[in-house]
């Protein structure tokens, strides 16, 4: 448990609120307050309504911080024997030529995908809302307009990840002991709508359908999330990238694990950026990430983060619909896997 959560246990969230108001820096006081508001909420029992999820092997590795120089770069990331490789699509341009769009990247990339896949293990087709303002809402962003509002940025990464298409590689074992790699190509989506001139407040009847391939998979391997983990998380890429990646591995381990700097760079770090220089942005941002992720055991040392077997940030006991079997949740509605 971390420190702010005994805290709470101890003193209660009046208490640090007070203690939090003394704190000098405007931007530092309420960056406080929000992680007291979010930590109380963690120590709450999540309902099934609460839930979030996100595919296993896009828990271990990440989209971009930023965007990338080139709208031609193939992004890659890896973990362990898991490979990501995003490959960004074409669209027509404006010329009449034929234009690559980019690989997603930022926060808003990660929310859009983290909104379809919730809405992904229950249906393949996945509504957005009576409204488009109401879908930007939906994902805990205002509605705003301009070139750098909220509007343009969502129908930017919206188009990168239906145009995009993911490679996830890994190697497994066969059934006669020997290593076999497995490739998987897949879109995510088979289309997607850019309302380009709709009005943010205008009714519409959007809705996104997965491809059938994808769909299957992350069926097979969803990976259990908390909303409001998300939500206080929002605006930190690097913050949500770490909170995914310890909900799917904390709960995997059986003994204390030695995640250096440098295996973490290759999962959730930039392309060029210093292990020195993620290292700090880690310690920065995982007070933020714990505070949402109560049973979460990681120590920041010298040469990495040490993790500890530590409980899902979802209640195995959460079924209503699911049943529990052998450390994964196979359901009456879609197969949700507690480990990926």
């Amino acid at each position: 448990m971390a420190e702010i959560h005994r805290q709470l246990m101890l003193f209660g969230a009046e208490e640090l609120r007070r203690n939090a108001a003394g704190i000098g820096n405007r931007q530092e006081r309420q960056r406080e307050l929000d992680r007291i508001a979010a930590a109380s909420a963690a120590l709450g029992e999540p309902t099934e309504d609460d839930l979030a999820f996100s595919h296993s092997g896009l828990c271990q590795t990440c989209l971009p911080h930023a965007r990338p120089a080139s709208n031609d770069l193939i992004w890659q990331r890896n973990s362990g024997r898991f490979h990501l490789m995003v490959s960004p699509g074409v669209v027509r341009g404006q010329d009449g030529r034929a234009v690559r769009v980019g690989v997603p990247y930022g926060t808003r990339a990660r929310l859009i995908m983290i909104f379809l896949q919730t809405e992904g293990v229950r249906s393949r087709i996945v509504s957005l809302g009576p409204s488009m303002s109401a879908w930007i809402r939906s994902l805990g962003l205002p509605v705003t307009g301009g070139p750098r509002g909220t509007i343009q940025a969502i129908r930017e990464q919206s188009l990168r990840i239906a145009r995009c298409e993911f490679t996830l590689q890994w190697t497994a074992r066969s059934e006669t002991g020997a290593d076999e790699t497995i490739i998987r190509d897949q879109r995510l989506v088979s289309g997607l709508s850019l309302w380009h001139g709709q009005d943010e407040g205008a009714p519409w009847q959007a809705t996104v359908e997965l491809t059938r391939e994808f769909h299957e998979h992350l069926r097979e391997h969803a990976v259990p999330l908390v909303r409001d983990a998300i939500a206080h998380l929002k605006d930190n890429s690097l913050g949500l990238d770490l909170y995914t990646l310890l909900a799917y591995r904390l709960q995997r381990l059986e003994q204390p694990l030695l995640l250096r700097w440098q295996a973490l760079a290759a999962q959730v770090g930039s392309e060029t950026g210093r292990t020195s220089h993620l290292a700090q942005r880690v310690k920065a941002v995982l007070p933020d990430v714990l505070a949402v992720y109560p049973d979460a055991r990681v120590e920041v040392v010298r040469r990495g983060l040490r993790l500890l077997p530590s409980r899902s940030p979802v209640p195995r006991t959460l079924v209503n619909g699911f049943r529990v079997i052998e450390g994964q949740t196979a359901a009456v509605r879609p197969k949700l896997s507690t480990g990926g």
